[in-house]
């Protein structure tokens, strides 16, 4: 894949190579070649997306911030690297004497305070260093100290370091969240911001932090502030929203004396969140619409800027997939595995029903025996009931096993979603996590409830949180679980602690057993008197009492991969997954064995063979559109291709008034990281999505729904999986497993292998020498690596990106700026690399669709598997984005036409469930057609283009001779029109034809 690098080393390692080239000392031992085949090209950049720039006070010269790295750009237009990627530099300021540079850096896994001279004489010396993040560094007047922002008293508050002593002092104590700073030009004095609601304000206080005022207020989103020479004014960035909802960005002054403010900006200008750099009373450097601008006295001009960089191309042997495979393979797809009581037996959810392993005996029960979704069993405290949940009358419900009787019984739960049912130890009692009401994002928010069954009530505890599996206490008191806390409420990201709800009381406590670290996935054992959980992916448990107060400190109980725990409640055992295993320890003598259940599953291949005859054909392979043409299918693969042939002996399905188009892919769609759906896989094929990519699942439970959808078990698509997003240590998703190192990031990475992942995604506070780690392992695997990064993830062979904004650990993307546009940089190492990219357009898209293209919503398929309550619940959740959503689809759009006209690997994808599960790829296209796009490219974006990113495109993605019998027939021309995909009346996927209207159905037969 391609590799992009500096064209120039770092000065100082440039100065650094040139020392040790001229001692006379022995040179390294050679060893043996490995060839490669590579391509290398260097593109200049000329303008940036959300650059910014420094420039030194004594002679002029511009230090750019772009894409994470900083350049040293000279009067004379020449340009040096100062920094490497893995720097991941930010925020620059140069001091008074012009010798020195201090920035916000993230190489080890949190923004620290990095200072680099600029004579190139030394490397970044790294003057903070800590768990908690350090932004937006600015020297003092006489070089002495460095305000910045940080979060370390818990919030984020104004901090100064003595660079002599490296002393820390706290400078403000806010409510709100304090950021920006900017010295007065004496020293005497400081500025910053302080986020509220609805209201930002700019303040003023003393060097010492005290008499602290407020200067002026907004309702728009501030940064970047800087005092100017004389002190009487203040530059600020502003972002706000005009009448109609649109973004706007301005470069304002603020009169100290007074409070008043005017822009110096164009209405339409694109100005970056970074601070401006004055150069006396009446001229500012700053950057702009991918520029950088000097402003003097009401007129701008621009200053040019060359970037080179290099981008090489090198290939690696890509995973092989056997489609066609039809003997016996072990079952990877065990969810959710919950050992006994007594430690004796397992109960589990695989190939979409539920299972009960004897395991001294080695005798499988299965205990359900339906096409229906059952899944995350837990036991009674006697063992003789599991609770668990499915979807078998339509919805979901928790059900009751009697394992005597071999009898369920539901107990109806009026809810759309029920997850992680929890039987209390006397068994009155029931807690499970809901769906929140007009809340569709169910990986993100769920609500904790608790059912009373004798008077059929349900209480909900505490504020919604993300799913995570329920303990209750012996006394059935407490409910044990997992939370997110974030560090700070400027940025969403946290870490996951241990949750203690008193019921009676509805009041929670967190312990966080180890500082800086997430755990997952409690489990208490009053055996034990302890809770089992995974952090950093190893075993650890915590000694409670019987208040669940921690009485000793956190131990490693097993020191490798160990996911999931389950510990009996006598405390005599923890059964945990371990990738492809399922072991069991024995906590007294420490012994560990392998439990695995002996389960395996077979692929579905059909072995007819039939005729689809098309009126119409889109092959997918170009423009062109073929008519009466007989597609023949034996088996699950398409045997022949040719004109129509009226006296052929097999069995013809007639759709020769009709248009078959390659089956569709849906590139980006969460499709439960807790849940699992009956009804979910038939809405993908009602919607002709005959693939789906799924980046960010648990890996059991997706390998689970894979394995029932590739068997037939259940009715649904292939997918393409990659398992937990491997992230920093800091995560919002609970999808996402927070590194917490590099031992960590390997057994990460391992359970990625022996789980057989399709992809690997990393997000976005993985630093970026594991991303390098990360992708040489997925590499090796011959699986492609995506990412939400540009670069540096384009430097390293990263093969895709995923969205065209997506969130980002600094506040700002480094792909679209605040206004929705992107710049020359985006667009040429896109196309220089060959990175696949899937723009998820619908979100804030999905608003449009709502107000210009309604009948989306009115269609069979949706009235079927959604209706009018469920429009009206995305129209309420997807508000958020305003009317303004407008502006920022266009931008998209432009963007997405210029890819496509120049032959970028462009996909589709929704980020769903952020709209609906089907529907949502539909609207997808519209919002490309809306661009500007023609049919068959949208169309070849979704297909081909996208099978080619799942790196399958050997098997599916086309119709054409060979391949995987994946096509969707289509009563109208979507080659005309891609509204018509709405009036899809079969789909075939792997040889095998549904009917749509028989995919509708409500419930199961």
């Amino acid at each position: 894949m391609p590799a992009i690098k500096f064209l120039f080393r770092p000065l100082w390692l440039t100065l650094l190579l040139a020392t040790l080239s001229a001692c006379d000392s022995p040179k390294p031992a050679t060893g043996p070649e490995t060839t490669t085949n590579t391509i290398s090209t260097t593109i200049t950049v000329h303008e940036g997306t959300n650059i910014a720039v420094a420039r030194n006070p004594v002679n002029g010269e511009l230090v750019i911030a772009h894409q994470g790295a900083l350049f040293l750009q000279t009067a004379a237009g020449e340009v040096q690297a100062l920094t490497e990627w893995p720097d991941d530099a930010w925020e620059p300021d140069i001091n008074s004497s012009g010798t020195a540079l201090v920035y916000e850096g993230y190489r080890f896994g949190s923004f620290d305070l990095w200072q680099l001279p600029l004579d190139g004489s030394e490397p970044p010396t790294q003057l903070t260093q800590s768990e908690f993040d350090d932004r937006e560094p600015q020297y003092s007047p006489d070089g002495n100290a460095v305000i910045f922002s940080s979060e370390r008293g818990g919030s984020y508050d104004i901090w100064q370091l003595a660079l002599s002593s490296g002393e820390l002092q706290q400078l403000t104590h806010t409510q709100g969240e304090s950021h920006s700073p900017s010295w007065s030009p004496s020293g005497e004095q400081f500025a910053y911001i302080t986020d509220g609601r609805p209201t930002s304000s700019v303040y003023l206080a003393e060097a010492d932090g005290s008499g602290q005022r407020a200067l002026w207020q907004s309702d728009g989103k501030l940064s970047a502030l800087s005092w100017s020479p004389d002190g009487q004014q203040l530059a600020i960035r502003t972002l706000d929203r005009d009448a109609d909802g649109n973004a706007l960005s301005a470069l304002r002054l603020i009169d100290i004396a007074t409070g008043d403010e005017h822009s110096i900006t164009a209405d339409d200008a694109d100005v970056f969140p970074f601070r401006a750099q004055w150069s006396g009373n009446n001229s500012l450097l700053f950057t702009s619409d991918g520029l950088i601008k000097n402003w003097q006295a009401g007129s701008e001009t621009t200053i040019p800027f060359a970037l080179p960089i290099t981008i090489t191309h090198a290939d690696y042997p890509r995973k092989q997939r056997d489609f066609d495979r039809t003997d016996a393979q072990p079952v990877l797809g065990y969810s959710y595995p919950a050992l006994s009581p007594e430690g004796d037996r397992l109960a589990f959810g695989a190939r979409g029903d539920l299972w009960l392993w004897q395991i001294s005996s080695q005798t499988l029960t299965q205990l359900t025996d339906d096409a229906a979704a059952d899944q995350s069993p837990s036991w009674s405290a006697d063992g003789k009931t599991l609770a668990y949940v499915s979807d078998k009358n339509g919805r979901y419900q928790v059900w009751l096993y009697d394992l005597a009787s071999a009898q369920a019984e539901p107990i109806d739960i009026d809810r759309s979603i029920v997850s992680f049912p929890a039987l209390s130890p006397d068994g009155r009692q029931v807690a499970f996590f809901t769906d929140v009401p007009g809340d569709p994002i169910l990986h993100v928010t769920g609500q904790l409830t608790v059912y009373d069954r004798a008077s059929k009530t349900l209480t909900p505890l505490i504020t919604p949180m993300p799913p995570d599996p329920l303990s209750w206490s012996a006394d059935g008191k407490y409910l044990i679980t997992t939370k997110l806390v974030p560090y700070n409420k400027r940025y969403r990201e946290g870490l996951y602690d241990l949750a203690i709800i008193d019921v009676a009381a509805n009041s929670l406590q967190l312990i966080r057993p180890t500082p800086h670290r997430s755990l997952k996935h409690a489990s208490y054992s009053a055996g034990a008197s302890a809770i089992a959980y995974s952090e950093d992916g190893t075993l650890h448990a915590l000694p409670v009492d019987q208040a669940m107060q921690p009485v000793g400190e956190a131990k490693t109980v097993l020191d490798e991969l160990a996911d999931t725990p389950s510990w009996s409640q006598d405390g005599r055992y923890i059964a945990y997954q371990a990738g492809d295993k399922i072991m069991r320890l024995t906590i007294a003598s420490g012994e560990i064995e392998e439990i695995t259940p002996s389960l395996t599953w077979q692929r579905a291949v059909p072995k007819e063979k039939w005729v689809l005859r098309a009126g119409r054909l889109f092959t997918g392979t170009g423009e062109k559109v073929l008519t009466n043409q007989d597609i023949v299918i034996a088996g699950n693969r398409i045997e022949s291709i040719g004109a129509s042939d009226p006296a052929t002996q097999l069995p013809v399905v007639d759709a020769s008034d009709k248009t078959v188009i390659p089956g569709l892919f849906e590139s980006h769609s969460h499709i439960g990281d807790h849940n699992l759906s009956e009804e979910q896989g038939r809405v993908w094929l009602a919607y002709g999505i005959t693939s789906v990519r799924d980046p960010g699942s648990n890996p059991y439970l997706a390998n689970e729904r894979k394995e029932a959808w590739a068997s037939g078990r259940r009715i649904g698509p292939r997918t393409f999986i990659t398992g937990h997003n491997i992230d920093g240590n800091r995560i919002y998703y609970a999808v996402s497993e927070g590194i917490g190192s590099d031992a960590h990031l390997e057994r990460a990475l391992e359970r990625s292998r022996l789980l057989n992942v399709d992809f690997i995604k990393t997000y976005v506070r993985l630093p970026n020498d594991q991303q390098r780690r990360v992708m040489e392992f997925a590499h090796a695997m011959g699986v492609p690596t995506t990412s939400h990064e540009l670069l540096p993830a384009a430097s390293m062979g990263v093969d895709g990106i995923e969205h065209f904004t997506g969130t980002s650990r600094r506040g700002y993307t480094t792909k679209i700026s605040e206004l929705g546009r992107t710049y020359q940089d985006v667009e040429d190492i896109l196309v220089a690399a060959n990175m696949a990219i899937v723009p998820t357009m619908v979100v804030p898209g999905v608003v449009l669709t709502f107000s210009e293209q309604d009948d989306l919503y009115g269609t069979d398929s949706f009235n079927a598997f959604y209706g009018p309550a469920q429009k009206a619940n995305y129209q309420a959740f997807m508000s958020f984005f305003g009317p303004g959503a407008e502006g920022y689809v266009d931008n998209y759009g432009q963007l997405l036409t210029h890819l496509v006209a120049r032959g970028a690997l462009v996909g589709t994808g929704t980020d769903s469930p952020f709209t609906p599960f089907g529907t949502g790829l539909h609207a997808e296209l519209r919002l490309y057609q809306r661009a500007g796009l023609k049919p068959w490219q949208i169309l070849q974006a979704a297909t081909l283009q996208s099978a080619r990113i799942a790196q399958v495109e050997q098997d599916l993605g086309s119709i054409e001779v060979g391949k995987l019998a994946d096509m969707v027939v289509v009563d109208g021309n979507p080659l005309a029109d891609v509204a018509a995909l709405s009036q899809i009346s079969l789909t075939v996927k792997n040889g095998t034809a549904y009917p749509v209207a028989g995919l509708r159905a409500a419930s199961l037969e």
